[in-house]
């Protein structure tokens, strides 16, 4: 649990940062607002997981599946930037949240299996 809050929290500081390097970019004042609202709710997400997983489902599969495409987004960014490596990292963590999405799904699965055989 420790690492996976960790994953949200890094994702977060990815978006915010992006948000804070948007904000000194004239005209992506905008721009500049949704990254930082998506870091925001990234990290009270986080904070209240447990209370968000009792009012919907499967909370934590949404937050992979937005996390995969806000950092796939980043990462496109990035690239439009002209940066030479950082956009793999995001392309990377995109891709490990969706693979996370994967085996969180698989397992969700097994376990309905498993109470309807019981």
């Amino acid at each position: 649990m420790f690492l996976e809050n960790m994953t949200h929290y890094l994702t977060a500081l990815v978006v915010i940062m992006k948000g804070l390097d948007k904000i000194g970019t004239p005209g992506k004042t905008g721009v500049a607002v949704i990254f930082l609202l998506i870091g925001l709710f990234i990290v009270l997400g986080t904070i209240f997981h447990h209370k968000a997983q009792k009012l919907l489902k499967h909370f934590k599969a949404y937050v992979f599946a937005f996390e995969a495409i806000i950092m796939t987004i980043v990462g496109y960014l990035y690239v439009k930037d002209g940066k030479q490596m950082i956009q793999y990292v995001c392309f990377a963590a995109a891709i490990m949240f969706v693979v996370a999405l994967v085996v969180y799904i698989k397992n969700s699965r097994k376990n309905v299996a498993e109470v309807h055989l019981n």
